[in-house]
């Protein structure tokens, strides 16, 4: 099967065109994808179609899938499928509102974050409600020498503990949550393990920095976020209904932007990929 990879022109993000990633795809196929998700990060598939267990399936060709906090956030039935919603039916909401407000990249505050997400997007409101898409490779490339002396070695506290409070003031953090995410740390500069490259590792639920004290610590990674998230290093993706958006957060960020939730809808489906220790 023939494909064509569009760059989105832009630090990172590609389309990918020629496939229907609906339907089984052959070996050779995937390859293809897998490369181009490896160069560019970020890959797009326009107007997909999909049954729940199609897209988990496809999720799976680049890894196992991740069940994610709480369950009931997931899809009845699937519960791979993580539901981004700010929908409400009979009273009772169908997912999670207001997700991924913030920078971002998925899991990074677990022990084992995230490899991959993928995004199918099921209704959109008419305006805002985009998603910001941040080049770590960039963000470290472009940092000052000296800086990358003062972090390449070291390590970030990441705190769910802490945080959630500030970012998910409407999700109550049960118990079971809390006791499943405990703090760790992390390395701020961090080594892609199938590409080799090295990418800047820092995020909101950054809190410390290992070896130095609590006011230095907290300025450094307030730098860093502000550097991480420069225009030059950012793509805007403005969804439509049937857009599937797959990124890799080994070497991303990524942003929701806000949107008129009181008065627009919208739902969308997110798989996720297991990962493996950062280094």
């Amino acid at each position: 099967m023939a494909i064509e990879v569009r760059p989105l022109g832009a630090p990172l993000g590609a389309e990918i065109l020629g496939v229907d990633i609906s339907k089984p795809i052959d070996e050779a196929t995937f390859g293809h994808i897998h490369a181009a998700w490896l160069e560019h990060l970020v890959l797009l598939f326009r107007d997909v179609d999909w049954t729940p267990e199609a897209h988990i399936a496809f999720t799976r060709r680049f890894g196992a899938t991740h069940i994610m906090d709480p369950i009931s956030a997931n899809l009845p039935g699937h519960p791979e499928i993580y539901v981004i919603s700010n929908v409400v039916r009979d009273g009772k909401p169908l997912g999670i509102k207001r997700a991924g407000w913030g920078w971002h990249s998925d899991g990074e505050e677990k022990e084992v974050p995230n490899k991959g997400s993928l995004i199918h997007a099921l209704k959109i409101p008419p305006a805002d409600g985009d998603t910001l898409f941040a080049n770590m490779y960039l963000a470290w490339d472009g940092l000052p020498d000296e800086t990358k002396a003062k972090i390449k070695d070291r390590r970030a506290l990441r705190s769910r503990l802490r945080l959630h409070h500030v970012h998910y003031p409407h999700l109550p953090l049960t118990a079971e949550i809390k006791a499943r995410r405990p703090d760790v740390l992390h390395p701020m500069a961090r080594t892609h393990p199938e590409t080799g490259r090295t990418s800047l590792f820092v995020g909101r639920w950054a809190c410390e920095v290992e070896g130095l004290g609590a006011e230095e610590g907290a300025a450094l990674l307030a730098e860093l976020n502000q550097w991480a998230v420069r225009p030059e290093f950012v793509y805007r993706h403005q969804w439509r209904v049937g857009d599937a958006v797959l990124w890799d957060n080994r070497c991303t960020q990524h942003c929701a932007t806000p949107f008129d939730d009181e008065r627009f809808e919208r739902h969308m489906h997110r798989t996720t990929i297991e990962g493996l220790r950062p280094t």
